[in-house]
């Protein structure tokens, strides 16, 4: 039998109704999968990317994959913080094992994403101390989103530790604090230090940005 205009309009939209409902329930599934984490354990996390110590060998200046790198460090430097490493998502201990092999230490968004480097770069920073697991770069600036919520509260006065800030498609930086004279406090894969680090800084900076909070934390 034909099915009518009418008919054929009535069902079409039906199926895109339940689209959103589909989705809400997927979303719903994926926030319950993740880990469980307190603000302690995810700044604690985050110091020790800061944190982490080490030297850099003759091999870790070059990189075996690209003729046309240059190191930000030099041999025997004592070096403190995991190196800045652009599509990179190494934890500390994996940054040793692969200093270890002899990848180069660091690389920055002018090299691409490199096969022969290690270290890690800011979203993969903040999706580790998020999530605390991982060892994959499945997290960028744009889809940090789906495991962070912006959070309803005056990001002014309001924000927690282990709260995040981020520019779609630019930089992500965890927040730690605010400060008595109007600054705050964050830790940062920086692209412009080479490394991760902790320090002030002024709220010009994030212009464009907005606040993120990890969906799965336990306040």
């Amino acid at each position: 039998m034909e099915v009518s205009v009418v008919t054929r309009m009535f069902l079409l939209l039906v199926s895109i109704l339940a689209i959103p409902a589909s989705l809400d329930s997927a979303q719903v599934k994926a926030v319950a999968q993740l880990p469980l984490r307190t603000r302690a354990q995810i700044i604690a996390t985050a110091k020790t990317f800061v944190g982490h110590k080490w030297v850099p060998n003759r091999s870790n200046l070059s990189a075996s994959c690209l003729r046309t790198y240059s190191s930000d460090w030099k041999e025997g430097q004592q070096v403190e913080g995991i190196p800045y490493n652009w599509g990179g998502a190494d934890t500390p201990e994996m940054f040793d094992r692969k200093l270890a092999r002899g990848l180069a230490a660091g690389s920055h968004s002018r090299y691409g994403v490199l096969s022969c480097t290690t270290g890690v770069d800011c979203s993969g920073f903040v999706a580790f101390c998020w999530r605390g697991v991982g060892s994959t770069h499945d997290m960028g600036t744009t889809t940090l989103r789906t495991i962070g919520g912006k959070p309803k509260d005056n990001w002014f006065t309001d924000l927690k530790p282990g709260d995040a800030l981020v520019k779609p498609g630019s930089h992500v930086v965890l927040f730690a604090g605010y400060n008595p004279d109007g600054t705050i406090n964050v830790y940062e894969a920086s692209g412009s230090a080479a490394r991760v680090i902790f320090h002030q800084s002024t709220w010009s900076r994030f212009k464009g940005y907005i606040p993120l909070r990890y969906k799965n934390i336990d306040e």
